[in-house]
This record gives C-alpha cells, sequence and structure tokens, in this order.
C-alpha cells in the first residue's frame, strides 16, 4: 500500500503522441486539445491558441515547443505591417501581443534574446530602404544597433509581469524603450513608433489627446490586453472578459468621441493661402547636390508658372520651397540670390525656401529655412535635428580612416538653437526641416508660442522609390492630429502635399516630376490637449517605469533575504556530525566461516 501511495505521488514522466510533437501526461486522460479523440472545431482553436503560447491548457510548458524566438520575430514583423508601405494599422498591437506570449515566463537572457528578435524583425522591415537608398552594411549596423533597446525592453517587460495590472507596465516600458531609442546614440531613429501608425486607425484620437508618444504607449496596451486575453483563453477562464472589455474600451471611446477630441477640417473660419512647389531632378532623381542649380531653375519655372496660372485671383500669403532649394548660400551666391528674387517677383508673395548657408565659422554650415521677400531674407529657421553621417560626421577622426566616403561631408552642419515660428503676415509658421518632423519637441514648442500653420520641407530624393517617402509623409499626418494645425509639405521631388488639422489629406501631389498647387488651408490657434501636455506624459511614463522596476528589485532582495533566513533556520535543526567514519559493527563471531 505504502509503494502504491509513492508510485502514485511521483511525477509521471512526458510521452509524445505519435505523430506529433504534443505531450500528454502518461496514465491521465488529457482534456481539450490534448486528448487522443478526434480533434473538434474546439480542440482546433485551443490547440492553435496553446501552440502559439507555447503553454498547454493547464498552464505548463509544453514539451517539445517550437522554438519561441519564432513567436517573437513573427511579432517584429507583423508590428511592421502597421506601417507604410503596407498600412495596417490594426496588426500593429498584434504584434505587440505576439511578443508579450514569447516573453511568458522567460528567463533575463531569454528576455533580451526574444525582445532583440522581435526588435529586428520589426525595424529590418521598417528600414529596409536603408538597404536600398545607401548600403545593406548602413541598414544591418542600424538594425543591429536599435535592437539593444528591444533587448532591453524584453528584460524590463519581464519583470514588470509579476506587478499586478502589468499590462499597463509593459505597455509603458515599451514606450520608454522607444524614446531611448529616438534619442540614442546620435538623436537616435524615431521612425517606426508606434503612435504613428494610429493615424489611419479607430484609436486615432488618442493622438490629439495625449501627443504621438504616449498614443505609442495605448497601442502597446492594447497588444498586452489581446495578450492577456488569450493566455485567459487558452486556460478557459472567464478572467479575459476584463482584458477584453479593455481592448474594446481604448478602441470605441476615441472613436466615438473623435469629433470632440480631434480639431476639425474648417469649413469657414480664417484661411492661408498657401502656394506648395515640388522640384525635379534629372537622372535618377536621387543627387541633389550634382543637380542643386537645375534643381532651383526648376522651382523658378515651376513657380512662374503657377503665378501666370492663377491670374485673376488673389496671390498667395506663401509660397513654398523644399530643403535645399539651394545648396549654396543664397545671400552670397549671386545666381542663387536672383532665382529667389525671381520667385519673389513672379509670385507677388513672399517665399520659404531652404538652403545651406554659411555659418560664422567658415568650417561649419547651416540647414536653414530663409524666408525671402522683395527686401531679402526677414527671418530664418535652422534645422534641429541634423542626421548622423548625413549632415554631420560623428567622431570624424576616427570616421575618416574607417570609410573615404567620409570626404564628402566636408563641413559638418549645426543644429539650431530654441526654435521661434516665423511671423507672414498676419499668421505664424511653425518650421521643420525633414528630420525634424519625427522628433516630438521641434514643432510642438513652436505651436505652443503661437504657430498656426505648420510648413515641413524635405530634401529626401535620395530615399526615392523607398518606402521611407511614406513613411514620413504618414509622420507629417500624425503631426497634423497631434498640433490641430494644417501642415504644408514641400518636397524636392516628392511627396509634396497638403494635410488638414484632423490629419486627413487636402491635397498630394505626385512623385518625381515637378508639380505646384495652391489652395487655402485652415489656420487655427486653439491648442490641442497633446500640445498642452507636452513633454509630460512620456516623462510621467518614466517615473512609474522606473519605480515600477526598482519595486521588482525590492521584491527580489525580500525574496532572497527570506531565503537565507530559511536556510539558516534549516541548518539550526540540523543533528551534529562527527568527523570521520561511523565505528564499526562488532563482528558477530557465529556468523564467522
Amino acid at each position: 500500500m505504502e509503494v502504491s501511495r509513492r508510485q502514485a505521488q511521483r511525477p509521471q514522466p512526458i510521452e509524445t503522441r505519435a505523430g506529433s510533437g504534443v505531450p500528454r501526461s502518461g496514465g491521465v486522460a488529457a482534456r481539450g486539445p490534448w486528448s487522443d479523440s478526434a480533434a473538434t472545431g474546439d480542440d482546433l482553436t485551443w490547440f492553435i491558441l496553446s501552440a502559439i503560447v507555447g503553454h498547454d491548457e493547464s498552464g505548463a510548458r509544453v514539451a517539445g515547443e517550437r522554438p519561441i524566438i519564432l513567436t517573437a520575430a513573427a511579432g517584429g514583423a507583423t508590428t511592421a505591417l502597421g506601417f507604410p508601405p503596407f498600412d495596417l494599422p490594426w496588426l500593429a498591437p498584434v504584434g505587440l501581443a505576439m511578443l508579450v506570449l514569447a516573453l511568458r515566463e522567460a528567463s533575463a537572457t531569454r528576455a533580451a534574446l526574444l525582445g532583440a528578435a522581435h526588435a529586428a524583425a520589426f525595424l529590418g522591415m521598417t528600414l529596409w530602404w536603408l538597404a536600398e537608398a545607401i548600403s545593406p552594411f548602413a541598414w544591418a549596423a542600424m538594425v543591429a544597433a536599435q535592437s539593444v533597446w528591444g533587448a532591453l525592453a524584453g528584460v524590463a517587460m519581464v519583470r514588470v509581469r509579476r506587478l499586478h495590472g502589468w499590462q499597463l507596465w509593459a505597455a509603458g516600458v515599451f514606450t520608454a524603450a522607444e524614446s531611448a531609442r529616438a534619442a540614442v546614440p546620435w538623436g537616435g531613429v524615431p521612425w517606426g513608433r508606434l503612435g504613428y501608425s494610429a493615424v489611419d486607425a479607430p484609436w486615432s484620437a488618442w493622438v490629439a489627446v495625449i501627443g504621438v508618444a504616449a498614443t505609442g504607449t495605448v497601442v502597446a496596451l492594447l497588444g498586452c490586453l489581446i495578450a492577456s486575453v488569450v493566455e485567459h483563453a487558452t486556460r478557459r477562464s472567464l478572467r479575459g472578459l476584463v482584458p477584453a472589455a479593455a481592448v474594446v474600451a481604448l478602441v470605441a471611446v476615441p472613436a466615438m468621441a473623435r469629433g470632440v477630441l480631434v480639431t476639425p477640417n474648417q469649413a469657414t473660419g480664417p484661411v492661408a493661402r498657401i502656394a506648395i512647389v515640388q522640384g525635379e531632378l534629372p537622372g535618377s532623381g536621387r543627387e541633389v547636390v550634382a543637380n542643386h542649380r537645375a534643381l532651383t531653375e526648376v522651382l523658378v519655372g515651376q513657380t512662374r508658372q503657377l503665378a501666370a496660372s492663377d491670374t485673376g485671383r488673389p496671390a498667395p500669403d506663401l509660397v513654398v520651397w523644399p530643403e535645399n532649394a539651394m545648396a549654396v548660400d543664397p545671400t552670397t551666391d549671386v545666381v542663387a540670390g536672383q532665382a529667389a528674387r525671381a520667385a519673389v517677383e513672379a509670385a507677388r508673395a513672399p517665399l520659404l525656401l531652404g538652403a545651406v548657408v554659411d555659418a560664422p565659422d567658415a568650417r561649419y554650415a547651416l540647414n536653414q529655412s530663409l524666408l525671402w521677400d522683395d527686401g531679402g531674407v526677414r527671418a530664418s529657421y535652422t534645422k534641429q535635428r541634423l542626421v548622423p553621417f548625413g549632415e554631420y560626421v560623428p567622431l570624424r577622426p576616427l570616421a575618416e580612416r574607417l570609410s573615404s566616403r567620409v570626404a564628402a561631408i566636408p563641413r559638418d552642419m549645426l543644429p539650431g538653437g530654441d526654435p521661434e515660428q516665423i511671423g507672414v503676415g498676419s499668421f505664424s509658421v511653425a518650421t521643420a526641416l525633414c528630420f525634424d518632423v519625427a522628433y516630438d519637441d521641434v514643432l510642438r514648442r513652436q505651436v505652443a508660442r503661437g504657430g498656426d500653420l505648420v510648413s515641413v520641407q524635405t530634401s529626401n530624393a535620395m530615399f526615392l522609390g523607398t518606402a521611407q517617402l511614406e513613411q514620413q509623409w504618414q509622420v507629417s499626418r500624425a503631426r497634423a492630429l497631434e498640433l490641430g494645425r494644417s501642415v504644408v509639405v514641400s518636397s524636392v521631388n516628392g511627396i509634396s502635399g497638403a494635410i488638414a488639422p484632423d490629419g486627413s489629406v487636402l491635397e498630394r501631389l505626385p512623385v518625381r516630376v515637378a508639380g505646384s498647387v495652391v489652395l487655402d488651408v485652415p489656420l487655427n490657434t486653439s491648442q490641442t490637449w497633446a500640445v498642452r501636455l507636452g513633454a509630460a506624459p512620456l516623462r510621467l511614463t518614466w517615473i512609474i517605469i522606473s519605480m515600477a522596476l526598482l519595486v521588482t528589485f525590492a521584491q527580489d532582495r525580500r525574496a532572497c533575504r527570506r531565503r537565507r533566513r530559511r536556510r539558516r533556520r534549516r541548518r539550526r535543526r540540523l543533528p551534529p556530525t562527527h568527523a570521520g567514519s561511523p565505528p564499526a559493527m562488532p563482528l558477530d563471531r557465529s556468523d564467522a566461516t
């Protein structure tokens, strides 16, 4: 009887059903998808869910499970589908859910690998335009460097999983990692932030309320809640109804309240008459510097043609040319200065043009947007966020030894100071030059100080034919929604157009060919909640996540102390041990042979 009881208490070996990798407990009739009976539709559903999660319906690890790292990588690829050129925003939180499911009960080392795999797959797809436009090596180096933040996020997400309401903490961790990725190193890579994918999603109104960064937290929270629903579903637990209800609320509430939360595309009210001019480059369309004179001539010709076709109508309030419309300083270069004056005379309006201006120190240059009227330059804006290894070279002495291509950037550009909006007549323009638009603070500070209209001038010609153009257009639309301002975009050869304060597209010019358009865009002076809150949501996220991680470390320390106390107590209860071997038993002589 005692032997039978001990055998019953002994753990049963895990057997594998013949012809499948699904384990079942020996001697015990398994339920649901693990039963030996014919699989029903319900069993098949649980089987698929459990295979994704990597656990059986009782919550135990499945022996012989497929490498869960593939789930994390697939999650990264699924998240990338929420961005151009795919534009499937519903899949962004689904990809995050796959990462969360893969991280369940992972060790720190495994969590780092899973987080890095998710980030590498996501960034590898999203930033593929680097390989197409620059080189596969630059793409691989960028993805590898930025995937480190994914690894750290994976470790932190596992740690906060033990806390109550872990879904919110994990979402905050992902947002913190995103903001770090957008800052380090050398200004980081702000492309592919989750908040940008929300532009065409039902939850887009969150962008106008809490901003792009915090909207990324909402998208990540949706992913964590979806993962929680799946986990409860595999256990057939009704507790999954709570996160399911939260998912519905996060999606439905902003969708129903969009008319209240989002700045409307005003049919009546103050407007500005803006002329947007797009250039054209010969050949592949990617060489701006080699063809900068031809580009300027095209822009002057388009401005004259626009003025000739718009006779009988009021002159525009402002003409917008792209970044690098002049690759020389028009205040010192005679030809460039004449071109600017000719455009102003033809349009009978001030001209906002992008130019490379000489800095006071001849070793440096400034990437500026100049407001030019009949009297010359009236105001200027200097680019805030410069592109490393494009507009300046970090660690130049070392870089010159490693690559001869550094010689193509003879002068480093200097970033501008605190940005100020440019006054044009009765309204003011908040200005961003290309890469600036991807950073939260550049335009937000100008709008908070009274910017009525946003201008984005860009020179992304080197990325022609890649997804980078559509991704930057998506970012510009997100800024319109976040700031509650009309956005006019002028590009060297695409994408140029105008965006309404609600993020909808008012006008879009064809890519690659020269073109121009004059249209009335709404002006707005009210501020969205996203502008009022500023960086507060992101800072609060960092504070809360730091406190949550500190709580987990404190829990570990208390657990370690408890283990030490238990070990000391067990040592006190053990009987004393004697040195040497126990004394030998006396030999019974009657047994001797």
